[in-house]
């Protein structure tokens, strides 16, 4: 008779907590057979991938790529590669802060006086704040930040990628060109100006756990949740939809209902349904919880009423500025937060080529190209400094 364990016992075997095995079985990473009274039960065969999860998590590999890894055959070695290649270039960036903190230290000891902007730009790239799937923010000081992209090109929450030189200058460019776009247009930014190829200068926000999504054209998730729509269908209005930054779950779309004090989460696309079962189809509820409980306890009507027409702002002065070049934008995500110092609610992040859908005719210059599969890594450089070319024209 084939030995099982309950999820406290497997727990204590293998090291992790029992919430950390609920979790994989619900995003589909260690699904156990189920008893009678419908208790998880794992196999050895269970252990096993548990402990190959644990040792690839423990080489800093994201839940999402240690599942590619796995259930899609890439060799183990490739996917090591990869993130031996990321560990490097994190200690080149290591060494490069290093090197320009000495160079400050040394201009101290001689008694030299430095400009007091360069000294709190120099110190301020030693404190690394965050990094993300494409880019790394830094404190500069004075309520500021350094937002500096990356080359690094994904997709899948961060499943599938690639590394695409140039991508950080054409990032940089663009979205320093589209905020100073918003800027003049009343929509209020955290960009305060650009300090090199690869970064820029923002305002020190705490950003929302949402991601807002502007359309204009029916494309994407949408048709995924409304079949019935045709693929391209454009709205007469705006709309609008607020999701969760969750990687883990596929990034959930969300009903924050006020005055109910609720918050609704459902599946938001075919991806996330293929993780969570055979029945499972875009749109479905994936359950609700007490605003006041959650981590989205500070909306209120006011609030996400400002977010939906930021959102709903943000996009119509993009749009209308690609719609002058005969691009057509079909939708946008952006990030709002509040301005640490003054409280302000200000668009954050990057818009960029990831943050979009655009096209010239028949050909998508965004990176639903690179989700799609339908352009090399070769032609969406060319398309992404081509789009970071028209933004000068912004101005």
């Amino acid at each position: 008779m084939t030995t099982t364990w309950g999820a406290g016992e497997l727990a204590g075997r293998a090291g992790v907590s029992v919430r950390a095995l609920h979790h994989y079985d619900e995003i589909g990473l260690l699904t156990p057979e189920r008893s009678a009274a419908g208790h998880r039960r794992y196999t050895p065969s269970d252990l096993a991938r548990l402990t190959q999860i644990v040792a690839l998590r423990s080489l800093g590999l994201s839940l999402g790529e240690i599942q590619h890894c796995l259930d899609s055959g890439e060799a183990l070695a490739a996917t090591l590669t990869r993130q031996l290649a990321d560990l490097e270039a994190r200690l080149e960036q290591t060494a490069a802060l290093r090197d320009r903190l000495a160079t400050v230290v040394a201009r101290l000891d001689r008694g030299r006086d430095l400009d007091s902007r360069d000294l709190l730009t120099l110190i301020g790239d030693t404190t690394m704040l965050a990094e993300g799937k494409t880019k790394i923010i830094e404190d500069a000081g004075g309520g500021e930040v350094l937002v500096r992209s990356k080359d690094d090109l994904t997709a899948g929450d961060g499943a599938r990628r690639d590394v695409l030189p140039g991508k950080a200058i054409a990032s940089t460019r663009t979205t320093a060109n589209v905020f100073e776009l918003l800027e003049r247009n009343g929509v209020r930014t955290h960009f305060v100006e650009r300090v090199d190829d690869v970064t820029f200068r923002a305002r020190h926000v705490d950003v929302l756990p949402l991601e807002l999504v502007a359309r204009r054209r029916a494309t994407g998730s949408y048709t995924d949740r409304f079949p019935d729509v045709p693929e391209g269908s454009v709205f007469e209005e705006v709309v609008v939809e607020l999701f969760e930054k969750d990687d883990a779950r596929h990034d959930p779309l969300l009903d924050l209902d006020v005055d109910a004090g609720v918050v609704r989460r459902f599946v938001p696309n075919r991806v996330a349904a293929a993780t969570l079962g055979p029945d499972a189809e875009p749109g479905d509820l994936l359950g609700e919880e007490p605003l006041a409980g959650s981590r989205f306890a500070r909306v209120t009507p006011e609030l996400l009423a400002r977010l939906r027409s930021t959102t709903a702002a943000a996009f119509e002065v993009i749009e209308a500025a690609w719609a002058e070049q005969g691009g057509v934008y079909l939708d946008v995500k952006i990030e709002c937060g509040f301005d640490r110092a003054t409280g302000e609610l200000l668009v954050a992040d990057v818009i960029d080529s990831d943050s979009g859908r655009l096209r010239f005719g028949d050909v998508d210059v965004s990176k639903q190209a690179y989700r799609d599969g339908t352009a090399t890594l070769p032609e969406l450089r060319v398309r992404f400094d081509e789009v970071a070319a028209r933004t000068d024209r912004f101005a």
